[in-house]
């Protein structure tokens, strides 16, 4: 058996089971008799097959992302390389070593059309096999708004073009700089999701979101998501992503989304891959930081004792959505592709991210070293076939004998290099030393409250006490 044990603050034991997903109570005569049973249950999923890492093929590509639909469920457009804003945790900083430096490039609308027209051009055969589908277009940067005649451009020639597809999504991320009246009227005519970045209070804002110049940018951000909630009363798609580091005042950024109207979608960390970013935080911020996460922690836990937490939003995005990710994980009980068994990653093609000068990349998060195509040839799924076997062979290596598959967060970005990938040799012991952790504060959650996540299908304990 293939998996951890694990003990709660009460002291009692658990066994997470990485080949079914589940979590027993670690008592012998239960676990085997539970481990069993659920392996029986789903024989078709093939839980006791750890799969042979082998070299997947173009053909074998085609069939999963066009006859299994599995493919261009997104297209992504770098509108833009121009930005106004000079963040200093930007990928494009001299912070990142593997990413490109800043441009000052716009996208010409034939590398936009001939990008659209190949994407419908296939959407029609995956929507045909999965009838549920429909387009998403999203909009990236550089500061996409400063492209907006393009944005338009492209909004116009799709309905015109496509609009037979009643359900198209389209989605834009911005820093707000450029969200005036006018584009906020047109973003919201057109049913845009909206994704503003603002890091909380003004303070650790104008630390990191700062223009050329040095200044901050978060009395214009304000001003203009003021003007946006005055304007567009009740239009719910705009929300707010927000960047967190080493000396950022939590219980301050608590504070401030706990006193704004504004929906926090996504609360994270500045990325720690491949960058030089956290060499500049002494032992001692970094200390300091762990103990306020730590002290956050203890208001977590006690909230959910009182059945409170849900009514503190911030808490509940830091915190309590990864133990809710936890509990309704699908890749808790769901068999990962043939293609790629193992790690976290996404199969390239799946969505399609198209940079200024025509190439398709499989994600606007990775370096572009790594294109699975272009605007005049289409996906290249023999470039694809290379990427995941190279990928294999530098990365998944030793995944068979990993303990926390499931739980595997590592992707291409993580490990993307000039053309290659590497992993770092203490990666896969820090995320299961990191799933331990989790795994057992999970469990604390629910045996604090029980009904929290409701019924959880990842775990097999009918009582917890």
């Amino acid at each position: 058996m293939k998996g951890i044990h694990f003990t709660s603050k009460r002291g009692t034991e658990y066994y997470y089971d990485d080949l079914t997903g589940q979590i027993f109570p670690a008592k012998q005569t239960e676990l085997s008799m539970l481990a069993e049973k659920f392996r029986n249950l789903a024989p078709d999923r093939k839980l006791l097959d750890f799969h042979n890492i082998r070299n997947a093929g173009e053909e074998e590509l085609k069939d999963y992302l066009c006859k299994g639909a599995n493919g261009f469920k997104q297209l992504l457009l770098e509108i833009t390389s121009f930005c106004n804003l000079r963040c200093k945790y930007c990928i494009y900083s001299d912070h990142y070593e593997f990413t490109k430096t800043y441009e000052n490039k716009h996208m010409d609308f034939s590398v936009a059309k001939a990008a659209i027209d190949y994407y419908f051009s296939n959407f029609r055969n995956i929507q045909y096999r999965n009838p549920t589908r429909n387009p998403v277009i999203g909009f990236y940067g550089g500061e996409p708004l400063l492209n907006l005649q393009l944005i338009r451009q492209i909004v116009e020639y799709i309905k015109m073009t496509y609009g037979e597809y009643d359900g198209i999504q389209y989605n834009i991320t911005t820093n707000g700089i450029s969200f005036t009246e006018d584009v906020q009227d047109f973003l919201t005519e057109n049913n845009f999701s909206i994704i503003v970045s603002l890091d909380g209070y003004k303070e650790n804002h104008d630390r990191n979101r700062v223009k050329a110049d040095g200044t901050g940018s978060f009395d214009e951000v304000m001003k203009n998501l003021k003007t946006f909630r005055e304007r567009h009363k009740g239009y719910s798609k705009l929300a707010i992503s927000s960047c967190y580091d080493i000396k950022t005042d939590m219980f301050q950024l608590r504070d401030f989304f706990d006193s704004e109207d504004l929906f926090l979608a996504r609360l994270a960390s500045v990325d720690a891959n491949n960058t030089t970013y956290y060499d500049q935080f002494t032992p001692h911020e970094k200390q300091k930081f762990s103990e306020s996460l730590a002290s956050l922690k203890e208001i977590f836990l006690n909230l959910t004792e009182s059945n409170k937490i849900r009514k503190d939003s911030f808490l509940y995005s830091l915190i309590g959505m990864n133990y809710s990710e936890l509990a309704f994980h699908p890749m808790m009980n769901e068999k990962r592709p043939d293609l790629l068994p193992f790690t976290a990653s996404c199969i390239p093609g799946e969505k399609i991210y198209v940079t200024i000068d025509g190439n398709y990349h499989m994600c606007e998060k990775i370096n572009t070293h790594h294109a699975i195509g272009n605007i005049e040839q289409g996906i290249d799924y023999g470039k694809i076939a290379c990427i995941i076997n190279n990928f294999k062979k530098s990365v998944c290596q030793n995944c068979t004998d990993c303990n926390v598959t499931r739980f595997c967060n590592i992707c291409f970005q993580q490990c993307a290099t000039d053309h290659n990938f590497e992993k770092k040799d203490s990666m896969c012991a820090n995320i299961e030393a990191h799933v331990k952790a989790i795994l057992a504060d999970f469990i604390d959650v629910l045996e604090t409250n029980p009904t929290l996540f409701g019924s959880s299908p990842n775990l097999c304990v009918n009582s917890l006490s």
